[in-house]
C-alpha cells in the first residue's frame, strides 16, 4: 500500500495515479471524506478505522489518497473536532502500513517514507 498525503487541491490524486500506474494498482481517493461519512453514520472511530483497511486491503496494490486536515484552527464544533482527531489518527495507521508515503504541496510528490 501506498498513501498520498497533502492539501487541496494540490495535485494528490495526479501524483497517485502516476504511482498506481507505475506499480500496476488502484487509486483508493478521498479517504478523509470516506472517514467522514462513516462518522457521520454514527460509526465509531475503531469501526471507521476497520472499514477504511478492510477497504483498502481489498484492492490490489492500493495507492490511497487524503488530504491533510488537521494543520489548520482547531474548529469550535464538537463533531468537526472529533472527525479531524478521527482522520489523524486513522491516517497515521495507514502510514504505518504503507510501503510508501508521498506528500504533495503545489503539484510536486516528495516521497517521507519507503
Amino acid at each position: 500500500m501506498i498513501l498520498v498525503i497533502g492539501g487541496v487541491c494540490q495535485g494528490k490524486t495526479e501524483a497517485a495515479e502516476a504511482l498506481a500506474a507505475a506499480c500496476g494498482g488502484t487509486v483508493v481517493d478521498d479517504i478523509h471524506l470516506r472517514i467522514r461519512e462513516d462518522l457521520e453514520k454514527g460509526l465509531s472511530r475503531k469501526e471507521t478505522e476497520e472499514r477504511i483497511l478492510e477497504l483498502l486491503s481489498a484492492e490490489s496494490e492500493p495507492v490511497a489518497v487524503a488530504a491533510e486536515i488537521g494543520c489548520g484552527i482547531v474548529p469550535a464544533d464538537a463533531f468537526e473536532r472529533e472527525y479531524r482527531e478521527t482522520a489523524g489518527r486513522i491516517l497515521c495507521t495507514i502510514a504505518g502500513k504503507a510501503s510508501a508515503v508521498y506528500r504533495v504541496m503545489a503539484g510536486i510528490s516528495v516521497k517521507i517514507k519507503g
